[in-house]
């Protein structure tokens, strides 16, 4: 696990090692940086010809126009997932769908509208896509997916006035942020 770790540090600052592509990848998903600049990391490792499991995390903890209640926005939060993949022809290479569990903490507003909302969600995942093998180490990943499930929760008037329009829990879904186009390694 500290190996894992330690490639996807090294990978992050630009940094290439030599690696088994056929049996471990280490990915950022360039879509989840532009959202307001979230870091992110995918590994995952084949178990199979066919199936693969992943685990990633993701961490945006950027407020913009702080100290301008009029204009601040933020899309802070923290995500965490697990999950699997099944390659119809072979793992890391062409047609591929996914399920995995999904947590996250997140607080977020001003971005399409004044107001915001702040709480935890739990819940399943479910993507599609297709790997495009770029050379023997470098794939180009593209997927779409959306995940649903329980969130308990607090909407809030504007991301600094404190001022509480809703609270509750409720079942959602959401067309996932994770539209991948993920460089894997």
């Amino acid at each position: 696990m500290m190996k894992r770790f330690l490639l996807t540090i090294l990978l992050s600052a630009g940094l290439t090692l030599p690696a088994g592509a056929q049996r471990y990848s280490v990915g950022t998903n360039a879509v989840d940086w532009m959202a307001l600049g979230t870091l992110n990391a995918e590994a995952s490792a084949a178990v199979s010809p066919k199936v693969s499991l992943h685990a990633g995390a993701a961490l945006n903890p950027w407020t913009f126009r702080a100290g301008k209640p009029e204009s601040q926005m933020q899309m802070r939060h923290n995500s965490y997932w697990g999950g699997l993949r099944w390659w119809p022809w072979h793992v890391y290479s062409g047609w591929w769908a996914g399920a995995s569990l999904r947590y996250s903490v997140y607080n977020g507003g001003g971005v399409l509208s004044r107001e915001s909302e702040e709480g935890d969600a739990f819940g399943m995942g479910l993507w599609g896509g297709y790997s495009v093998m770029l050379s023997s180490l470098w794939n180009l990943d593209l997927g779409l997916g959306a995940w649903g499930g329980w969130k308990k929760y607090t909407r809030y008037a504007c991301p600094v006035c404190g001022l509480t329009l809703e609270s509750g829990e409720k079942l959602f879904w959401f067309p996932d942020a994770r539209i991948a186009i993920q460089l894997i390694f």
